[in-house]
């Protein structure tokens, strides 16, 4: 049974989720704008064999939204401070999309603290191609929605959800707003906090970081695109390979019947058990 708590950290209130396991601590990272509960059917599978903490960014979710403080380096900070204060010396990551890349940032400069890394389709830098599918994504975070069901309808709309529409993803976009007057529902994500992000992304070369990564890893691709299933891949087949390249203890892993918005939604989980393999693997060797 999962609990939500919060933790105070650099100044500001960090929301997250815990699996109780006695086992190794996993991090788990959402995407962009995504919020905690996307890790539910993992973190779910992964205890109690696992301890599984996923976390709301800072921007994102429940936590906090403060005007200044984005970028990599407040994210990192936030979440070393995070286990700290948990008593969590070492640890693995699922980072998915842009929270991969946060986990890769934070397994380059702290390599000690890192045992293992699951990059599910993110961790490189944003392509024009990949901005071009992110920006308008955030256009529904600007203004309410009048009901639940308008809500739901709108991201239904949206074709890499509405291909794979199923209980796991309403559950979860439930989860992604707040109920406000008169029944109208708000994003939780903060579409300033989210460009703010997205701007200072480019102050960064990822790629730099990949040989800087002692740990095992392992990179994720989602074989459907999200414009239909054969078109609008986040990473194409060619960049997958490459970003594994760069990665000393790298390995690539596609899975099938999802798109990069869906890999953690799906009501199959087809990402549940190569996860849960990679890691019973790192720490059994």
């Amino acid at each position: 049974m999962a609990e939500t708590s919060t933790v105070q950290v650099n100044g500001i209130i960090l929301s997250y989720r815990e699996w109780t396991g006695e086992g190794k601590t996993v991090i788990c990272l959402p995407s962009f704008a995504a919020h905690k509960g996307s890790f539910e059917r993992l973190g779910a599978a992964l205890s109690p064999d696992y301890r599984v903490i996923a976390i709301d960014l800072r921007g994102r979710g429940d936590s906090d939204k403060p005007e200044e403080g984005y970028g990599f380096a407040y994210h990192v900070s936030d979440i070393l401070m995070l286990t700290k204060q948990l008593g969590i010396d070492k640890f693995s990551i699922v980072g998915h999309s842009f929270g991969a890349t946060v986990g890769t940032y934070l397994a380059s400069i702290r390599p000690s603290l890192v045992e293992a890394i699951v990059l599910l389709e993110g961790g490189a830098d944003p392509t024009e191609r990949v901005l071009k599918a992110i920006r308008p994504t955030l256009n529904h975070l600007e203004s309410p929605y009048p009901s639940m069901a308008a809500y739901l309808k709108a991201m239904r709309a949206m074709p890499f959800y509405g291909r794979q529409w199923g209980e796991m993803l309403e559950a979860y976009l439930r989860e992604d707003v707040y109920l406000i007057e008169d029944g109208c529902v708000q994003p939780k994500a903060s579409a300033q906090s989210l460009h703010k992000d997205l701007d200072l992304h480019f102050l960064y070369s990822m790629c730099l970081h990949f040989p800087a990564l002692s740990c095992p890893a392992l990179f994720v691709r989602a074989d459907e695109g999200l414009t239909d299933a054969d078109h609008g891949h986040i990473f194409t087949d060619a960049e997958t390979d490459a970003i594994v390249k760069w990665i000393p203890k790298g390995r690539r892993l596609d899975v099938s019947r999802v798109n990069h918005f869906t890999m953690l939604l799906n009501d199959d989980a087809p990402i549940i058990q190569p996860v849960r393999a990679f890691l019973d693997e790192v720490y059994s060797a």
